[in-house]
């Protein structure tokens, strides 16, 4: 099979950053495939756009190095958004998560604001992947660190939802 022109180049990168690396002191080489695959999010999902790609719940754990029940808990204290497919399997927005896994600034505060209109994991998801101010998301704004407009238009938006 011929690699794509984004699989070599793909191929490439990872060549030139696993250079000063011992691998064999890394454990057997397919877990070490396992994974760095587990930390690419799923973009074939059917929402596409309104919410982007998607981490599983064993592709969280494995990536992020933290039990199911460490992720619940994140999940309760609204630090991690989970939605719950028509299935009844949990996936895990890609936009909440830095490139090593840090989570997105002030999620929670942003999230209970939301609440106050709306209960709907979903419906939040995709008012933080929307453009917010200055073309960005509203995601994207609050990785930038400045929360007060995105937690202003949050509550703006939730009491939009709230009234009948």
């Amino acid at each position: 099979m011929t690699a794509t022109l984004e699989e070599s180049a793909l191929l490439d990168f990872l060549s030139e950053r696993l250079a000063d690396y011992d691998l064999g002191a890394l454990g057997p080489l397919d877990v070490l495939a396992d994974r760095m695959i587990a930390a690419l999010p799923d973009i074939g999902a059917p929402w596409g756009p309104a919410i982007g790609p998607v981490y599983t719940s064993a592709g969280l754990q494995e990536w992020l190095g933290i039990s199911r029940q460490a992720i619940s808990q994140h999940v309760r204290g609204r630090r991690i958004l989970r939605l719950t497919t028509a299935d009844g399997v949990s996936v895990f927005p890609s936009f909440q998560f830095g490139a090593n896994g840090d989570r997105l600034p002030y999620l929670r505060e942003v999230l209970d604001a939301l609440a106050q209109g709306i209960d709907d994991p979903w419906t939040w998801a995709v008012w933080l992947n929307t453009p917010g101010s200055q073309g960005l998301t509203h995601a994207e704004n609050l990785r930038r660190g400045d929360p007060t407009a995105v937690l202003e238009q949050a509550r703006e938006d939730a009491a939009n939802w709230s009234r009948p």
